[in-house]
């Protein structure tokens, strides 16, 4: 499988490997980050697996997902690494998930709009039907003036349509930027998402 720009995922995790994690998961979970044990995660396109092995370390049981065999190879040795870590990995397209296990927090860093247009809504009704109550959604969209919004196969989202998503979430961040760069160095268009499930 190939990427947006046609080098191979396997290429891209080797060039990006020493890259921190995410500091919008960073933000959500605590400067620290320190083990406290919070129940189970999910990290939706774990990619090489920086940020699920950050989620271990932070004490979480991990549900790592990801289409790529390469983006599974890579998070399977994390089991060889961290032998007391609760991680479980299943290799699957968000098209083809049937549901997700209630979940205290779900991950999907610049994941999700590698869903196929024709799935984003049954893949983003399976996330919030799998939040527990108070549980949170920590995430990326890509905007509708992203570089890549002509990719039929891509998901892209106005503002107008990023705040529909958020109906109904309490929302502790939506930041929209937009620039030049990345790494894979392109016009990005973006909404950072940190969304908390309201307890009823």
């Amino acid at each position: 499988m190939k990427n947006r720009h046609g080098a191979g995922w396997e290429a891209f995790y080797q060039a990006h490997q020493t890259r921190a994690a995410s500091p919008l998961l960073r933000r959500a979970l605590g400067d620290e980050c320190l083990p406290i044990g919070n129940g189970h995660a999910v990290d939706l396109g774990c990619g090489s697996g920086i940020e699920t092995a950050m989620l271990l370390r932070a004490g979480w049981s991990v549900l790592a997902i990801d289409k790529e065999p390469q983006a599974i190879a890579r998070v399977e040795a994390l089991k060889a690494e961290q032998l007391s870590a609760d991680l479980t990995v299943m290799h699957s397209p968000f098209e083809e998930l049937k549901s997700l296990a209630p979940s205290a927090l779900i991950h999907a860093g610049l994941s999700l709009p590698f869903c196929e247009p024709t799935h984003f809504t049954a893949l983003w009704d399976k996330i919030l039907s799998a939040l527990e109550q108070g549980g949170v959604f920590v995430g990326h969209l890509f905007g509708d003036r992203h570089d890549w919004a002509t990719h039929s196969a891509m998901s892209f989202h106005s503002q107008q349509a990023v705040e529909e998503l958020c109906d109904g979430l309490n929302i502790e961040l939506l930041r929209e930027s937009e620039g030049e760069g990345g790494l894979v160095p392109h016009h990005w268009h973006r909404f950072d998402l940190i969304l908390r499930k309201l307890v009823v």
